[in-house]
């Protein structure tokens, strides 16, 4: 099954290396909220290399001694990165810092800072992830005008190929057909119908990226802070009418049978922006090194901005 979309601009011919080790993709995560300092659940910061982050949170349930559902975080992040994220932990509230888990214990990671709050950390709450990508043996032209046109108009906003993993596609629309007759665990339920979810969405947004619509409000279209829209498929009707909605319909015709089991399956339907704008890009060119730094808002992957200038291997 198709896992790659068009892009939006012409190739350039850059090649680079990318992730040769962890420290060449760095992400500092930002919450959209400040912590009280008070409060049951207990808020690490930590940052973790080379660990995924549901290996993370497991950690700290059986560290806590707690319920992996007292776990809170509100991002995946990449297992091949050195990540800066949120945690939360819900405790006693005698719990204190040095109660913080000895990190010897799950070598790559280190607790960086410690509060309170009164709510448990959960998914989306996430206000900007900062993104510090080394690109090794860059080859090819054309990296000024290239960053230049993203920074000024951006880029499709595809979830990234970490979502989908190497077979996580296959497995849940394997999963979704058979889902009453089949228990699994309630985080490979997400999974699978986030990994669901994404597709559909990417195949809307690869459609009108190849009509070249992709950042234009067409007729009936449902906007998001001023850019075109696609829907994260779930229960309800398509909030898109006329022109919007039949290219909609054109990209999810082939695939109506996932879109009726994600309906059973109970899952609301959202929507998302179709447009993909990074801040504060800096980019700074060594020798066959490229220093990439920018940020990305919650849900948004590097990687898909990275897709439209360089072919990564």
């Amino acid at each position: 099954m198709v896992t790659s979309w068009p892009r939006a601009y012409p190739a350039t011919g850059m090649r680079a290396v990318f992730k040769r080790t962890p420290d060449d993709f760095r992400v500092d995560e930002s919450l959209d909220f400040e912590t009280t300092g008070n409060g049951e659940h207990l808020y690490l910061f930590v940052e973790k290399c080379n660990l995924g982050t549901p290996e993370v949170a497991d950690y700290l349930a059986r560290r806590f001694q707690v319920d992996s559902v007292a776990i809170g975080y509100a991002g995946m992040k990449d297992k091949v990165a050195v990540a800066r994220q949120w945690f939360s932990v819900h405790t006693a509230e005698n719990v204190n810092p040095p109660d913080v888990p000895e990190t010897r214990e799950l070598p790559g990671l280190k607790v960086l800072a410690v509060s309170r709050h009164e709510r448990k950390l959960r998914r989306g709450q996430i206000g900007r992830n900062a993104f510090t990508v080394l690109l090794r043996d860059l080859q090819g032209d054309g990296l000024q005008e290239r960053m230049e046109l993203l920074a000024g108009n951006g880029v499709p906003n595809y979830f990234g190929p970490q979502r989908f993993g190497s077979d996580n596609l296959t497995a849940a629309i394997g999963w979704l057909g058979k889902r009453r007759k089949r228990r699994i665990s309630k985080f490979l339920k997400g999974l699978y119908l986030s990994v669901l979810r994404a597709f559909l969405f990417n195949e809307v947004l690869g459609l009108r990226v190849a009509n070249g619509s992709w950042d234009e409000a067409v007729e009936g279209e449902v906007l998001i802070a001023g850019d075109p829209s696609a829907p994260l498929w779930g229960r309800g009707r398509s909030a898109s009418r006329g022109v919007a909605l039949a290219m909609e319909n054109a990209a999810l015709a082939p695939h109506q049978g996932i879109c009726e089991d994600l309906e059973y399956a109970g899952v609301k339907q959202q929507r998302r922006t179709q447009v993909l704008n990074a801040d504060s890009l800096h980019w700074e060119e060594s020798g066959d090194q490229l220093l990439l730094r920018f940020g990305l808002p919650a849900g948004s992957y590097a990687t898909s901005f990275l897709h439209e200038s360089f072919d990564l291997r």
